[in-house]
């Protein structure tokens, strides 16, 4: 299966090294956390995946060694859910240049405190996400180096 992928300019930093890949089996969450992080000034290229397998391919056939990913990974999703991503991305050359925000429905704190051992997870969310979260993960210390002074325009 091809992946939707949208090809978006937007200022960072350094617009050719990170890419975020949204990832979701849900057309309306992706189209809304794309639009958010959009309007709270993120300003670079976005791949939409429907599912973890999707994620996985695609940074399998895209991972120049210059590129910083960040992935907004849903948990539960058909074919391969958030975890079974996590584990099947353990191994793989590009893990050191993978930064993961969970984003969930799930509001059980034991959901948050799995997501948090994985130590290529930055932080874990509530679906749907809002520009002001939006703002907080891009307002993180581990995210510093690639947005300026976008915030709030």
């Amino acid at each position: 299966m091809k992946l939707y992928a949208k090809q978006i300019k937007f200022r960072t930093m350094a617009n050719d090294g990170l890419k975020i890949l949204l990832v979701d089996d849900d057309k309306i969450m992706l189209f809304l956390h794309d639009t958010f992080l959009k309007r709270s000034g993120v300003l670079c290229d976005t791949v939409l995946c429907y599912n973890g397998k999707e994620a996985l391919d695609y940074l399998d056939t895209n991972h120049a060694l210059e590129t910083t990913f960040l992935i907004l990974l849903d948990i539960n999703m058909p074919v391969m859910n958030g975890w079974e991503f996590l584990r099947a991305i353990r191994d793989k050359p590009y893990l050191p240049k993978v930064l993961i925000v969970m984003v969930s429905s799930a509001t059980e704190e034991s959901e948050k405190a799995r997501a948090l051992t994985f130590m290529q997870v930055i932080d874990y969310q509530q679906k749907p996400l809002t520009v002001e979260s939006c703002r907080r993960i891009i307002g993180s210390e581990k995210l510093s180096g690639f947005f300026g002074n976008t915030i709030g325009e």
